[in-house]
């Protein structure tokens, strides 16, 4: 077993699941307590969760045809070149099993929309409890993709002609997940790290002159806001010139307000974020734009987040396995499409099927919450950007993997 930099704080935990005191969600702590005290090898238990979970996702997610088909392979494959699933297996990170959590809440999405066999209100409920758990006890962030998706659902199917079929499970699961996401919000910010990323991006985003422009100018400021947005510019200035920025070795005695290892000071430290970046509109969109510019340049649209996942376990691919991974894909669509124009001649235009239309809308609210998702992320990750960004960039892979195998029932009458 290979320890990593928060891997103590997971043994911990799995130590003494029952204490309340601990930051960190219990799903993959209660999974190492049942390992060692089975005495099993944890990567070998976690790879197979993972090749389990994505091979349920191609019986339960695609069609009722062979689960090794072509199609089914290439995923397959393209996968398999991603070691960041399995390559943290030797550690005790969330990222053991982040593949498996995040292709279970896609599976169970999928047969609350789009069931196998008629479903009832029982099972449309415990569904949804599944996800609103899943979306809680790895990563609670995730909560906020599930949230994301609950709500777009819910809005297509009351306004939406081609999902309005899927009314009640999409209400239902709006409800549900709405009310989990409120419910554990207090849980949640308890085992997150949200402080020391807030002081982390303070310290990183160029905010420190627009701060001592805006205590000079005294504009928008109260006299006692002035004399606390001072004390955070202080702790910004020494966290800059003495600690590279990291607020994590930083000592507290050192700092003013911004000490991220005190939990008396969490209030303290969201106070200083919402009056660098929610008390004039302008810095809300400044905001914005650096999380889009944080994601496009730093994580080159969540690319370098594979960067932990691909090359540095290949050693011939090294850091260009993502590309690779990616041309081979291309090549592999280029293939197939020339392969299906040599048998059939020329595609004729076809209206899609209303199963068609629910799969593209399915499969595109599930694109389009995990990008915001990565956005979200961006902004809120510390100084593991990549890692942090990862669980956004494996939904957007998983949502364009359940199109690809659900791609010949789009024309389907």
């Amino acid at each position: 077993m290979k320890l990593s930099p928060d891997s103590d704080g997971y043994l911990e935990t799995a130590n003494h699941l029952t204490d309340n005191s601990t930051s960190r969600p219990l799903l993959f702590p209660l999974l190492l307590r049942i390992i060692n005290t089975l005495h099993l090898k944890q990567s070998i238990v976690c790879f197979f969760i993972n090749i389990l979970s994505l091979l349920s996702f191609f019986r339960l997610c695609g069609p009722n045809k062979k689960l090794f088909s072509l199609t089914n392979i290439g995923i397959l494959i393209g996968f398999f070149l991603l070691p960041a699933t399995w390559s943290y297996c030797g550690a005790c990170l969330t990222e053991s099993i982040l593949f498996a959590v995040e292709i279970w809440i896609v599976i169970f999405l999928s047969l609350l929309f789009f069931p196998k066999r008629p479903t009832s209100l029982v099972s449309i409920i415990i569904y949804s409890l599944a996800i609103a758990l899943l979306g809680t006890l790895l990563k609670p962030w995730i909560m906020l993709f599930v949230v994301g998706c609950s709500v777009l659902f819910a809005v297509m199917a009351l306004f939406g002609k081609a999902f309005r079929t899927a009314r009640i499970p999409a209400l239902v699961l709006f409800i549900i997940t709405t009310g989990a996401f409120v419910f554990s919000y207090k849980y949640n910010m308890s085992k997150s790290s949200s402080s020391a990323n807030i002081v982390y991006l303070l310290a990183n985003s160029n905010k420190l002159d627009e701060l001592k422009a805006r205590v000079q100018d005294k504009k928008g400021l109260t006299p006692e806001e002035a004399r606390f947005t001072s004390r955070v510019i202080d702790d910004i200035q020494l966290l800059k010139d003495q600690y590279n920025s990291d607020p994590l070795i930083a000592p507290m005695e050192a700092l003013k307000v911004l000490k991220v290892n005190d939990k008396a000071y969490a209030d303290t430290i969201n106070r200083a974020f919402k009056i660098a970046y929610f008390q004039r509109s302008k810095d809300a969109i400044n905001l914005v734009g650096l999380s889009v510019e944080r994601y496009v340049q730093d994580t080159q649209l969540g690319l370098t987040c594979l960067d932990i996942c691909y090359g540095p376990f290949i050693t011939i691919l090294k850091k260009n396995g993502v590309y690779f991974a990616i041309a081979l894909a291309g090549l592999t669509l280029i293939y197939w499409f020339i392969q299906r124009r040599r048998k059939t001649g020329p595609a004729v235009k076809r209206p899609l099927s209303l199963f068609g239309k629910q799969v593209l809308i399915f499969a595109g609210i599930l694109l389009f919450t995990s990008i915001f998702f990565a956005l979200f992320l961006a902004v809120s990750g510390g100084i593991e950007l990549r890692r942090t960004v990862l669980p956004a960039v494996l939904f957007q892979l998983i949502a364009i993997s359940y199109l690809m195998i659900n791609r010949r029932e789009l024309l389907k009458a």
